[in-house]
């Protein structure tokens, strides 16, 4: 009995210890979960891209209107600042946007205008520069995050009238309509910005910009009214520095 009871110890010990060594080399440890990506800070960057629109010219010297359509395009390169905070993966920010711009359209009226048979005039349409105040709203995928945006657009626009020929009717002279404005309108888009180092980020993003309507008279004051509506689309990549 005394050597029946020596042998079943030595065999549940030996069956424990062969257990445990089996749990052992089975075991593996839990897998790290991978940092979140910490969007929030200021930053600083660079933009250039394209930009292209659609003016709608319209005058009431005739009933009805006389709508002219014609697109312009061009290019755009500027800075911009920003800041973001990040609450889990969503990341709420605002940033600011001030551009160059040589974006440039015309087109030439054909007859018959202000009553004249053989009238020939042309409609031109010249953007300066721009500037965005957007509100941002993204969400983290790590090193991405996209997002979309929408504020406020401002530009410098040049709109012009010229009457080609003739510019003398009933013995005045009409040198045509011309306007140079800040122009106040909305924007919305969205793009991706990626976190190429903890600090640097590139972006490539879709801007739609509308600057409504603007109207004045033609030379002179008696003449007729001129209204040019405005809306451009731009696309773009940036470079930013953020901030720790």
């Amino acid at each position: 009995m005394k050597k029946f009871l020596i042998a079943f110890v030595a065999i549940t010990a030996l069956t424990s210890a062969a257990s445990a060594a089996d749990l052992a080399a089975h075991y593996t440890k839990a897998p790290v979960a991978a940092p979140i990506t910490d969007w929030t800070g200021v930053y600083l960057g660079v933009s250039a891209g394209g930009m292209w629109g659609t003016n709608e010219w319209s005058s009431d010297e005739t009933n009805p209107l006389r709508p002219g359509s014609y697109d312009n395009s061009g290019w755009t390169a500027g800075g911009l600042v920003g800041a973001n905070i990040q609450v889990r993966n969503t990341v709420i920010g605002v940033e600011f946007d001030g551009n160059w711009a040589d974006v440039t359209g015309s087109k030439t009226i054909g007859t018959p205008y202000n009553g004249i048979a053989n009238n020939v005039s042309s409609i031109n349409n010249k953007i300066d520069w721009t500037a965005h105040a957007r509100a941002r709203l993204g969400y983290s995928f790590g090193n991405w995050l996209p997002f979309i945006a929408g504020g406020a657009a401002i530009a410098g626009v040049h709109d012009k009238l010229n009457f080609i020929v003739p510019q003398t009717f009933n013995g005045a002279i009409y040198p045509g309509y011309s306007n140079s404005a800040t122009r106040v309108g909305f924007t919305v888009g969205g793009g991706i910005d990626f976190k190429v180092t903890p600090n640097w980020i590139v972006r490539g993003e879709y801007l739609y910009d509308n600057f409504g309507t603007t109207a004045g008279r033609s030379s002179p004051a008696t003449f007729n009214t001129e209204q040019f509506t405005l809306d451009t689309h731009t696309v773009r990549a940036a470079v930013m520095y953020k901030f720790d």
